[in-house]
C-alpha cells in the first residue's frame, strides 16, 4: 500500500499559536500537507479516516491527554510516526511515550529547526516505507 505525496501531516495541539507556528514553518514544503487540530479527538477520527501516518502531538489538552492520542494512533497498526511535543519534558513522560511508540519527543518552547528535522526524518521514513513496498509488489512469485 502506498502512500500518497503530498504527506499529510496532523498537527494536534490546543494551543493556536504553536499550531501556527507548526504550520508556517512547513507549510512550503511540498512534501507535505499540514492538517491542523486544537482538539484531539477531532484529530483521531481524521487520522483514522485519512490513514495520516505523520503525527505531531501535544501531551497536555483539556479534551485528551496526548499519550491516550498515541496510543490509538499506535493500535491503528499503519506505522504511524508519532513525534511528542510538550513543555513537560520529564523523564516520566518522555519514558511513557516512547514504551507507546513515539519516534522522538521535541521540547517546548519548540526549536523550529528541530521541527523541521522531525518533519523531515517523517518524510524520509514514508519514502523509505514506499520504496519498500514498491520493491516488494515489482516482485513477481516463482
Amino acid at each position: 500500500m502506498f502512500i500518497e505525496k503530498p504527506y499529510k501531516i496532523a498537527l494536534i495541539d490546543d494551543d493556536p499559536l504553536i499550531l501556527s507556528l507548526m504550520n508556517q514553518a512547513i507549510s512550503r514544503d511540498k512534501d507535505v500537507l499540514p492538517l491542523a487540530f486544537q482538539n484531539p479527538k477531532e484529530a483521531l477520527v481524521e487520522i483514522k479516516n485519512q490513514k495520516i501516518r505523520l503525527v505531531f502531538l501535544d501531551i497536555n489538552m483539556p479534551q485528551m491527554f496526548g499519550d491516550d492520542v498515541l496510543r490509538e494512533c499506535m493500535k491503528l497498526k499503519l506505522g504511524i510516526q508519532v513525534y511528542v511535543v510538550t513543555g513537560n519534558g520529564t523523564m516520566i513522560i518522555s519514558d511513557r511515550c516512547f514504551s507507546l511508540g513515539a519516534r522522538a519527543i521535541l521540547p517546548k518552547p519548540l526549536n523550529i529547526d528541530d521541527f523541521r528535522a522531525s518533519v523531515r526524518e517523517g518524510i524520509d521514513y514514508l519514502d523509505r516505507w514506499n520504496d519498500h513496498m514498491g520493491r516488494s509488489t515489482a516482485r513477481k512469485p516463482a
